[in-house]
């Protein structure tokens, strides 16, 4: 899969509500591991899993909230949190810092219903914050269709169009969960589609009903990259 690592348009504010959102995952990820080394049940605990969400909903609801922030190592929490900034910054500069912190949270949480749909009696714990991620790139998708992505780190080129990248992101999600899978491959492939869904929803809701959208859009577009 193709990483991002920024974009081309011209942020004025510092993104704070993205690294408090990176900072807690890093905390709460690094916390767990160690109790998670003499205590094996704190995934489960926290995880969601999809069979648990369907015998008992309200009392498991709140691991839609708990799995966003757990991850099962560095080099999941890293990925994630190259994908967090890349995408991140650049949303939260036009939502503003509550706004966009409420969105990924909470809507990003509901992610994980994707994997529920598709199979509501696995036993499979799922954590991470990919299904918020993938918020952020349907949303992302919608408002910033021609941004450039940075695809190297530190270098302005090559670059993808953000809807490029999308359709190639898509396409390989949906193709990996009808050959290979979430049981077999471990990873939450429909989380990460209800996650886009979730978020082209959001981002459409908000072009239409937001006030003064295309200033605040335009000012964000740029060839500055960042």
């Amino acid at each position: 899969m193709v990483m991002v690592f920024g974009d081309s348009l011209r942020r004025k504010r510092t993104a704070v509500a993205t690294y408090a959102i990176a900072a807690g995952c890093t905390i709460v990820s690094v916390i767990t591991w160690g109790i998670w080394s003499q205590n094996g049940q704190i995934n489960r605990s926290l995880a969601f899993v999809p069979l648990r969400f369907s015998l008992h909903p309200a009392a498991s609801a709140y691991t839609l909230l708990t799995a966003e922030f757990l991850h099962l190592d560095p080099v999941h929490l890293i990925g994630n949190l190259v994908f967090l900034f890349a995408f991140g910054r650049s949303i939260e500069n036009l939502l503003g810092p509550m706004v966009f912190a409420g969105s990924f949270i909470g809507l990003g949480a509901l992610a994980f219903l994707g994997s529920w749909l598709l199979s509501p009696s696995s036993s499979v714990a799922i954590v991470g914050a990919s299904g918020a991620l993938s918020f952020l790139i349907g949303t992302y998708t919608v408002i910033f269709p021609h941004a450039k992505l940075r695809i190297l780190p530190f270098l302005r080129m090559p670059y993808l169009p953000a809807w490029l990248f999308a359709v190639l992101w898509l396409a390989s999600q949906i193709w990996s969960v009808i050959s290979v899978g979430e049981m077999i491959s471990g990873v939450a492939y429909a989380t990460h589609l209800g996650g886009f869904v979730i978020g082209v929803v959001a981002g459409v809701t908000w072009k239409e009903f937001s006030l003064d959208t295309d200033r605040l859009i335009a000012e964000l577009n740029d060839d500055t990259t960042s």
